[in-house]
């Protein structure tokens, strides 16, 4: 399908990044996120992006209030030393109070385990005791693609990137999914959003599972390398599971400003003509190349119009909110002041 043939609907991308050079982010790369993002809009056809990436998100929350959700920075398990000795319940607060819509992207993306602070583990209970009884909703990467601790099945550019565990002390992909089961067990009503699909695409049966026994949880359809793969060798199974659990899962894409634009627009068409179309297609030659090229095709799962929204657009809505939370300029510039963030409290300044 082309673009100009997908549903005209609401769409909103709950999984983008952005990534600056070092800690705070420049006045350039602040100024290049604004121009990337609109054009990803643009071009992409999304209506919102829910932005994760440090403070950055709060700059384009006040420049184009309408179109960015953003979510509060929390440390992933493998850095937790750069926020240690934290309040939580007031912490978390003080980032909804200034303008955040939620948490995350944060979580577990697997590091030596002598680096790794479990997420049911002490220094992450409090966090998420506050984001249950304040109704924070957050945006939680567990694990990694099963390939990636494998050294025979896994990609050349994980392994360039060091995304590879089966050299070195690293926790298991199992142990991974045990922390949070302990957290959901612990925090029923803690509102959670795992990313990838939780990267249990190659186990139905787990997936429904999950979503049975964890009311709370959802999956985002940001797409790992295997994804969209798993779940068109099993696809009119998998197609009753979506049409199933419409209400629990959310639209993604992991853009991130390392890609280019022409990038960002061929992986959103990639998951709406896997969403929207029956088509049997392969990676798009323009695609980044995180995405894998398969040797079997995708094939769509044509769902419902119904479904379509609820993936696109409503279960968002649900989680986060209707509209962007608007940001508290002058508390925001506060925080960002004591934080060192020079760039991005300047550039709020200019909306005060």
């Amino acid at each position: 399908m082309k673009f100009s043939e997908f549903a005209d609907l609401l769409i909103i991308d709950c999984h983008v990044h952005f990534h600056p050079s070092r800690a705070q982010a420049t006045d350039k790369e602040l100024k290049y996120v604004g121009e990337f993002m609109t054009e990803v809009l643009r071009k992409g056809s999304i209506s919102r992006i829910y932005i994760t990436g440090g403070d950055a998100g709060l700059y384009l929350k006040v420049k184009h209030p309408d179109l960015f959700y953003a979510g509060g920075f929390v440390p992933w398990s493998g850095e937790t030393n750069v926020l240690p000795n934290v309040d939580w319940r007031s912490y978390v607060r003080s980032l909804i109070e200034v303008g955040f819509d939620g948490i995350g992207e944060m979580g577990s993306k697997p590091v030596p385990r002598s680096k790794h602070a479990p997420l049911d583990g002490g220094y992450y209970k409090g966090f998420w005791e506050a984001c249950e009884a304040l109704g924070v909703t957050v945006l939680c990467h567990v694990a990694d693609p099963e390939e990636f601790w494998d050294e025979d099945l896994a990609p050349d550019w994980a392994k360039k990137r060091g995304w590879v565990y089966y050299a070195g002390d690293y926790p298991s992909k199992e142990e991974l999914y045990a922390e949070m089961e302990n957290v959901l067990g612990a925090h029923p009503d803690v509102k959670v959003v795992l990313c990838h699909f939780c990267f249990m695409s190659a186990d139905l049966e787990r997936a429904s599972d999950f979503l049975d026994r964890h009311k709370n949880a959802n999956f985002d359809l940001t797409p790992g390398i295997e994804l969209f793969y798993n779940i068109s060798r099993r696809r009119d199974d998998w197609r009753r599971f979506f049409i199933k659990y419409q209400s629990r899962l959310l639209f993604g894409t992991d853009t991130g400003t390392w890609e280019t634009v022409e990038e960002s627009v061929e992986k959103i068409w990639l998951i709406r003509n896997f969403l929207e179309s029956d088509e049997e297609f392969f990676t798009p030659p323009a695609a980044d190349s995180l995405l894998t090229r398969y040797k079997e095709p995708f094939i769509g799962l044509k769902l419902p119009g119904d479904v379509l929204k609820k993936i696109y657009a409503q279960n968002f809505q649900r989680l986060w909110g209707k509209k962007p939370r608007k940001i508290a300029v002058d508390a925001a510039i506060r925080m960002l002041e004591d934080k060192g963030e020079k760039a991005v409290s300047q550039a709020l300044r200019g909306y005060t």
